[in-house]
């Protein structure tokens, strides 16, 4: 089967780089390739590209075991030399071998795809806008595309469900690893009319060089790519260059001057980005270019909806610094509780007293804290205990995420951050 090859090539080239760009300009096809002597791959790619020993070695034992895995999981493999593969990537130097992918494709080559990208720290004001900024896209017809990240791409994908709109979202991992496992059930939504896709082969970890690699994807198959809010090292202006580099509008939701998560918009409107205010000036742009599959009515004529409703709904994961995730940090003018009164009230003198920042958790997320060691990640499977369930830790790890107790690290781990790194 030629698709044997094609898997085959996917896993001996790596992902967006230069070899696979090479090599179609030497070879018809997967099979071709396979076939050629390691003079020819010498010639195409060059003896001292990092891909040359793979493309050298004619084994197809992996990629028959790939195969067989996605055959027996119902998962789907769009090969390059398939029609319903998007034109946009024959049009970029590094293109996907092949994509594999769950749930219903759209017509790459006929839809309007716009993509919305932006921080996992986000505020209520991007919270606010990025979900209702999803919602008038898919009122208007265009299907969302981002990467069901915490934070904004999440957000992004809700407001396009909500308004039954279809979305695409593209996986830094294999398609059989859904990261973050937070957002299982949003991702069980999207497949259901739209699809998740990844180049990625089955059971590759959420490494964190897979995921810019993954938003050339993104911005690639976008006919325009917006950004709300990110600081000025986020992974949203990779996306964004991605579009420039593409030749695709790149737009941006204008943020405070004085918080760190209006520093990716702002620089980029700053750049040369078109401002916006709501999805109406990007419609109004679509419009132009997708006559008759864009359609700016529809977005005054889409019921509103419960934002908080469908965020418990699809389990988003989009907490604030407003949503009152931490105790009350107590006043340095209210009484102090008396000491206790025998000794053996008393709180053991190996237990260390709280931080500054330590006491303004609350009781859940400080027992889930003291369970991630000092200096090693932890498997997110380890916390849970007989005084908190899975259900608990995952809204804890949301609550240290977010207060920059922890970061989450690929392969569902996590570990502690530094005062100082904070």
């Amino acid at each position: 089967m030629d698709i044997v090859y094609w898997i085959w090539l996917s896993l001996a080239v790596t992902p967006s780089g230069e070899a696979f760009g090479k090599l179609l300009s030497h070879f018809s096809d997967a099979k071709a390739i396979f076939d050629a002597d390691d003079n020819d791959i010498a010639k195409a790619v060059g003896s001292k590209s990092k891909d040359y020993r793979a493309l050298c070695t004619k084994d197809l034992d992996a990629a028959r075991e790939v195969l067989e895995y996605c055959t027996k999981k119902s998962i789907g493999i769009l090969t390059y030399a398939d029609e319903a593969y998007p034109l946009q990537y024959k049009n970029i130097s590094n293109p996907p071998v092949l994509l594999y992918y769950r749930g219903v494709l759209p017509n790459f080559n006929k839809d309007c795809f716009v993509s919305v990208v932006g921080t996992r720290r986000l505020t209520d004001y991007g919270r606010r806008n990025a979900f209702s900024i999803g919602y008038d896209l898919a009122s208007s017809g265009a299907i969302l595309v981002s990467g069901m990240a915490i934070g904004i791409d999440g957000v992004g994908h809700a407001g396009s469900l909500a308004a039954n709109g279809v979305n695409v979202a593209f996986l830094g991992s294999g398609i059989d690893v859904c990261y973050p496992p937070q957002h299982l059930t949003l991702a069980r939504r999207i497949v259901k009319t739209g699809c998740i896709l990844t180049e990625y082969p089955p059971h590759t970890k959420p490494e964190k060089y897979n995921f810019p690699r993954r938003n050339r994807l993104i911005a690639a198959l976008s006919c325009a790519s917006v950004v709300i809010e990110g600081n000025e090292k986020s992974g949203a202006l990779i996306t964004a260059r991605y579009a420039k580099e593409f030749g695709k509008i790149v737009y941006a939701l204008p943020g405070n001057v004085d918080n760190k998560t209006s520093e990716a918009s702002n620089l980029l409107i700053k750049n040369g980005a078109k401002l916006i205010t709501s999805a109406c000036d990007i419609v109004a742009d679509l419009e132009k270019m997708y006559l008759g599959v864009i359609n700016p009515f529809k977005i005054e004529l889409k019921p509103r909806v419960d934002m908080e409703r469908v965020f418990e709904e699809l389990k988003i994961s989009c907490v604030t610094a407003s949503d009152g995730i931490f105790a009350r940090v107590r006043s340095k003018f209210e009484r102090k509780p008396k000491s206790p009164a025998t000794p053996a009230e008393a709180p053991a003198k190996s237990e260390k007293r709280l931080s500054a920042d330590e006491a303004t958790l609350d009781g859940a997320s400080l027992h889930v804290y003291r369970k991630i060691p000092i200096d090693e990640e932890i498997s997110i499977d380890e916390l849970p205990d007989d005084e908190v369930d899975m259900k608990a830790v995952m809204r804890a790890l949301l609550k240290l995420e977010m207060g920059c107790f922890i970061v989450m690290m690929p392969g569902e781990r996590v570990k502690r951050i530094y005062n100082n790194e904070r």
